[in-house]
């Protein structure tokens, strides 16, 4: 008998196989380096079949674009449902939305498999920024050839990477959200930025 409950427990259930994969996948990079590890290394270790991996990442790299996309695509739907928002509030909104919904293990592990894999952070930085073109953020597009804007912006992306790290090493407080929050507000006046300044530099 089909019972209303029967797809939501399916969905779990591939919820979970999927985390496990990712998960598994994230270790044996931190742990063999992600060039050494391959789709039948993480298979055999998460216990599933190699085509189980690949029917949920298709390739290596769609595991460490995963923590990077799923952030930049966050704040890009929190700016659509509230596009009059002014960059400061869109980012504290961003930065407590991550802090609530965070899975402590995956940022963990990404940090983990990032340390280990200096390389992987921008090839993965690089990937999102392709998949994402035409979907970003546009609004306040600074002109780019400006050192002083470009200055506000690697500051701001700097600021973030120390919030993501604090995030994913569960050491982030309230009181560190805000004086945080606090060096971009300022940083964002003073060099006239916004908006954009999460972008990457494409």
């Amino acid at each position: 008998m089909v019972t209303n409950d029967g797809p939501g427990l399916r969905e779990r259930s591939k919820a979970r196989r999927r985390r496990r994969i990712l998960h598994t996948a994230l270790r044996l990079f931190a742990e063999r380096g992600y060039e050494r590890t391959t789709i039948a290394d993480i298979a055999e270790a998460a216990e599933v079949s190699p085509r189980t991996v690949t029917g949920y990442f298709p390739s290596k790299l769609d595991f460490i674009t995963e923590w990077p996309a799923s952030r930049e695509q966050r704040i890009i739907e929190l700016y659509r449902e509230n596009p009059d928002v002014e960059f400061i509030d869109l980012v504290d909104m961003w930065w407590h939305d991550l802090r609530d919904h965070v899975d402590h293990d995956e940022a963990a592990l990404t940090r983990a498999m990032a340390l280990a894999n200096p390389g992987v952070v921008a090839m993965a930085e690089v990937e999102v920024a392709r998949r994402t073109a035409g979907t970003s953020i546009t609004l306040d597009d600074p002109d780019r050839d400006d050192l002083f804007q470009a200055a506000g912006r690697a500051a701001i992306k700097g600021i973030n990477q120390i919030f993501l790290r604090g995030v994913a090493e569960n050491r982030m407080t309230d009181e560190l959200h805000q004086t945080l929050l606090h060096m971009i507000r300022t940083i964002a006046d003073h060099t006239n930025i916004g908006h954009g300044s999460f972008q990457l530099d494409r």
